[in-house]
């Protein structure tokens, strides 16, 4: 019977105990993103706010709002989406969550709903950025933890923004007792001496598929190299038009990553190129611009046709490449198709990294990564 007695008791405390450690995404203190001032990332136009828009005023936006009327409709709408944005702050609450409203609120039959329109919270521990938890977006006003439990320390965080959807509004939640503010510590948060990195692109850029938005490849740049990105990637629509290489070219970076000819056929690298580059590296002449080439992913291993244009747009590519380098521009042609030969495909050898043979899986995006940082660094 003391037995029974012991492990009942026993049993009771363990519930006490969970009860007391839980924590409901309801119990949290939620504090607006906006009115903390906390930085954020990704942003290459601080321009973005528009006026007397009924949905939303473009806060978590990434192109300035001059160009809405003179950019194609598909691009602007694109550019509505979050990706590449991210929060930086510091707590020492035991429990972080978050509330937000996605801009769109819509699904994709290839992607994960974290990585469409959810959330995901990185640590700073010794130094390097790791995973905590994700923010998974139920309903239309989605409020959900990210993670429980922990010691009580001040530590640093970063929170990515959804990939392929918008924000309207964002608040962090926290303890009552505990504190949120601004950084301490200067990783990732932007300023004049260390200046981001920007990538312009395509869906895969844009982060199609990652699981959630940390996992984008350049996130995960971000990441291990300690440096700002900004994530000018537009699903199907990386076509370099003129509007936009002209505002690319205005942003202060420290390289560009011109990574778009899956969305480009021949005549549009043959019509485009020459003002979009020259733009971007007339404004910037001392700024590495890397212009990367098509890369071999199994969807176009065994056909014919797709093989051929993209050798095609690669000679261009690369023949662009050598006559800005020829001017004295500091650009450089970065192969990434081997020839089509899968065995050395950046995105690797097993044919393992994408969801549909095109957009890339975490897999993917890791492997991408690892291979533009060597010419990165």
């Amino acid at each position: 019977m003391k037995n029974i007695f012991r492990m009942m008791l026993f049993a009771a405390v363990l519930v006490l105990s969970a009860n007391v450690y839980a924590q409901k995404a309801s119990e949290l203190k939620y504090y607006d993103v906006r009115e903390l001032g906390l930085p954020v990332l990704g942003k290459g136009f601080q321009d973005c706010v528009r006026q007397n828009d009924t949905i939303s005023d473009g806060f978590f936006t990434r192109l300035p709002a001059d160009i809405q009327h003179t950019l194609r409709k598909a691009k602007w709408d694109l550019g509505q989406n979050s990706a590449g944005l991210a929060i930086r702050f510091r707590t020492n609450s035991k429990c972080i969550g978050a509330e937000w409203q996605p801009l769109n609120n819509f699904g994709m039959a290839h992607m994960t709903p974290t990585g469409v329109k959810g959330l995901d919270l990185y640590t700073l521990e010794d130094g390097e950025w790791f995973f905590v938890g994700a923010g998974q977006p139920y309903g239309k006003n989605p409020k959900n933890v990210f993670i429980r439990r922990m010691d009580g320390q001040m530590r640093e965080y970063i929170m990515y923004l959804p990939l392929y959807d918008g924000v309207i509004n964002l608040s962090i939640g926290i303890d009552s007792t505990a504190v949120i503010e601004k950084p301490h510590v200067a990783d990732l948060v932007p300023s004049k001496n260390n200046l981001p990195i920007v990538f312009y692109g395509t869906s895969v850029t844009q982060g199609g598929c990652a699981t959630r938005p940390g996992m984008a490849y350049p996130a995960i740049i971000e990441r291990e190299l300690h440096r700002e990105t900004i994530n000018l990637g537009f699903s199907g629509n990386g076509r370099m038009d003129k509007v936009l290489g002209d505002k690319i070219a205005t942003i202060k970076a420290s390289m560009f990553v011109i990574d778009c000819l899956a969305n480009c056929t021949s005549q549009i690298v043959k019509d485009s190129t020459e003002h979009f580059i020259r733009a971007i590296a007339s404004a910037n002449p001392d700024v590495p611009i890397l212009m990367v080439s098509n890369y071999c992913y199994p969807y176009q291993y065994l056909d014919a046709q797709f093989h051929k244009d993209t050798q095609e747009e690669n000679a261009l590519w690369k023949e662009f490449a050598e006559k800005f380098r020829k001017e004295g521009y500091n650009v450089r042609y970065i192969d990434a198709y081997a020839n089509g030969n899968m065995k050395k495909s950046p995105i690797g050898p097993d044919h393992e990294g994408t969801v549909d043979g095109v957009h890339m899986t975490d897999l993917g995006f890791q492997r991408f990564a690892k291979f533009l940082m060597k010419y990165i660094k």
